[in-house]
């Protein structure tokens, strides 16, 4: 008996053994009304559970149950104190070694709606706004409801969360631009959003090229600054948005090319390309729909090359026929050679033809092919000589072509052919 009544004093006078601590906090937010955007939830809840940690973490789970009045007392005058534009209208724990904390909020008139997006483009030409407000339109509907259900005095700490999201849903909607976005509340609220270049690498100057097998080069060149004149809403813009947005550039220098009045006149089908970078090359490939002219010096290089001439062709498209004249001048001799002919057009590129001297000399039928804007092939059969001649061409620039030419008699040479 008296042992047993020593082991009762004993467990009465040991200490009651603590409980685990609060090792996590987990927060569960409930906004009247509705909830706010995402990220603003996520602000939120960040602030709530950063003091919710210094006031719990490492407290015994048990004394918190017993103290939980006092405690969600002090974090409710934390949380209102900061998380401005809302009042705590519940706040309670459930103890454990994650305690969860139940918060219950109401905003505080007045609370926004959907917000007009005004984008500035102040840095980008005028016609060139079009484009770049197409690509970013797409990403504005995520912009107009990111303050809706907020309250106005939530701005204050909220405006941070408005100018980090702006940057990237411009940065990835349009890629070269990036964008400071700002909340204006008078006269009206409204997301105001100035677009700038991210990349130092812009389109800093504009070149011109011209390509045609119908038109001198001495009727198009002259008109090398109109186009840089039309190209000229491409300086300024990224290198990489104008890379990802080319087919849509050179639309819109297709369509001014299409309304220059000297195309129009002459029906003329021109068809640009860019090569983009900080220089960037605008290449016009210009093709006369109802006359064809060609103005061609010819020098020969080799053992048994012919000789050098000059040759001069006029023709006139209907349909897909061009009967054409042609003069054939060699200084050597300073003779002077007619001759006419006639070129089908059988496929984009591809050109079946014959021609014949006046004096029905240096007859020929040939197969033209423009496998590039830069490479052609042509095949011809020389009826007098009885021999088939194979030309490959490459086009260095829009004067000068150098041509590679064989016979079937085994003879070859090198032709550099001036665009005049």
């Amino acid at each position: 008996m008296p042992l047993f009544a020593l082991a009762i004093v004993v467990t009465a006078l040991a200490p009651a053994r603590a409980a685990d601590p609060v090792q996590r906090v987990e927060v569960r937010l409930t906004i009247d009304g509705g909830d706010p955007h995402p990220l603003i939830i996520r602000r939120i809840v960040e602030t709530i559970d950063t003091a919710a940690q210094r006031l719990l973490i490492g407290r015994d789970s048990e004394l918190v149950g017993r103290q939980e009045t006092a405690l969600a007392g002090v974090l409710r005058d934390v949380v209102d104190r900061v998380v401005r534009g809302y009042r705590v209208q519940s706040m309670s724990f459930q103890p454990g070694t994650t305690t969860v904390v139940l918060v219950r909020l109401q905003p505080l008139p007045p609370v926004l709606g959907e917000l007009p997006v005004v984008t500035l483009l102040d840095t980008i030409h005028p016609d060139a706004q079009p484009l770049v407000r197409a690509v970013l339109e797409p990403a504005i509907p995520d912009l107009r409801t990111l303050l809706v259900r907020l309250p106005a005095e939530a701005l204050e700490w909220a405006a941070a969360i408005v100018e980090h999201r702006t940057t990237e849903v411009v940065e990835a909607a349009a890629v070269g631009f990036t964008a400071a976005g700002r909340v204006e509340v008078t006269p009206v609220a409204r997301i105001v959003i100035l677009i700038t270049a991210r990349d130092s690498r812009v389109i800093r100057d504009i070149g011109v090229r011209f390509r045609s097998t119908s038109i001198p080069y001495i009727l198009i060149g002259p008109h090398g600054p109109q186009v840089i004149s039309m190209a000229e809403p491409l300086r300024g813009l990224p290198v990489v948005f104008a890379t990802a947005q080319r087919p849509r550039l050179e639309a819109m220098l297709r369509d001014r090319l299409a309304a220059y009045e000297p195309v129009v006149q002459y029906g003329v089908v021109a068809v640009p390309s860019l090569q983009v970078g900080e220089v960037t090359h605008v290449t016009v490939v210009a093709e006369s729909t109802l006359y064809r002219g060609r103005v061609e010096a010819r020098i020969n290089f080799g053992t048994r090359a012919p000789a050098t001439d000059v040759r001069a062709q006029l023709g006139r498209v209907v349909g897909s026929l061009e009967p054409y004249v042609e003069l054939t001048m060699v200084p050597s001799t300073l003779s002077l050679h007619w001759a006419f002919g006639l070129r089908v057009e059988v496929a984009r590129g591809a050109h079946i033809g014959f021609r014949t001297g006046l004096d029905g000399t240096e007859q020929e039928g040939y197969l033209s092919y423009q496998i590039s804007p830069n490479v052609h092939l042509r095949g011809a059969y020389l009826v007098r000589a009885d021999t088939v001649e194979t030309t490959l061409g490459y086009r260095m620039n829009e004067s000068f072509t150098w041509e590679a030419v064989a016979t079937s008699r085994g003879m070859f040479w090198l032709r550099l052919v001036g665009n005049l």
